[in-house]
């Protein structure tokens, strides 16, 4: 079987410096793969390359064994790729349940069941007294939830996460990483840049440490935060483990 997402030697640069440099990851079905490492390390310009927001400067893609390298990211969301953002790009001066509808607009079926599929979504993460309210109401962590379930209207294969747990409400952090875990165990694979190291790592099946736009560790959660490598590269920035900012 096909990874859900592949890349081999991705590389990115921004006036010379190199932001991803040779990053080769693979994203089984079914998994949650979380992203750390200290501020600058790359790891959301390498979500911006899984989703085909910004085009390689080398390396190759694959979305469930199909080379999308270069390609518009439309064509990475037909292919089954969703995206979310550390901060959320909610369409505030709308309701919530027109939120969702939005990733939906040029796809064929009933408005009507849509509708009801948005409705679903919003009582899956406790939205669905908000259906009616514009979005720029609700509060960040409201929109980071709304941007999440949004996310999942195409019904992804995998799910691109930036800070989903960041700046947001204790309650709310335990909606989403239960909600996360829920849609994981239907089959759906994630992809979570986070600082908040505990929870990362309680919800994650494999990590990986990026510094200096390279992987410098990867695999099971302990193994990883243990690593002397990644130790070292948070020294300054805050010791991996303890979910601290740089």
């Amino acid at each position: 079987m096909s990874p859900m997402i592949e890349s081999s030697a991705l590389a990115k640069s921004f006036g010379g410096v190199a932001a991803v440099d040779g990053v080769s990851l693979r994203v089984e079905a079914a998994t949650i793969m979380g992203l750390i490492g200290p501020n600058g390390s790359g790891k959301t310009t390498t979500l911006n390359l899984l989703n085909g927001a910004i085009k390689p400067d080398a390396g190759e893609i694959r979305v469930d064994g199909v080379s999308l390298a270069g390609r518009a990211s439309s064509a990475f969301v037909r292919a089954g790729v969703a995206r979310t953002f550390q901060n959320p790009r909610t369409f505030t001066t709308i309701t919530a349940l027109d939120n969702l509808l939005v990733p939906v607009l040029h796809r064929g079926g009933s408005r009507r069941r849509w509708r009801e599929k948005g409705q679903e979504l919003l009582d899956f993460v406790g939205l669905g007294a908000h259906r009616d309210t514009p979005a720029s109401e609700l509060s960040g962590g409201q929109q980071k939830l709304l941007e999440f379930v949004r996310a999942l209207m195409t019904d992804p294969k995998v799910v691109l996460m930036d800070e989903p747990f960041a700046g947001v409400h204790p309650s709310v952090k335990e909606v989403m990483r239960d909600r996360i875990q829920e849609v994981n165990r239907s089959g759906t694979s994630f992809v979570i840049v986070s600082h908040e190291i505990p929870d990362l790592t309680r919800l994650s099946t494999v990590v990986v440490c990026m510094s200096d736009g390279r992987v410098i560790a990867q695999g099971a959660p302990d193994h990883v935060t243990g690593d002397p490598a990644v130790i070292e590269a948070y020294l300054g920035h805050g010791k991996a483990g303890r979910g601290e900012r740089g």
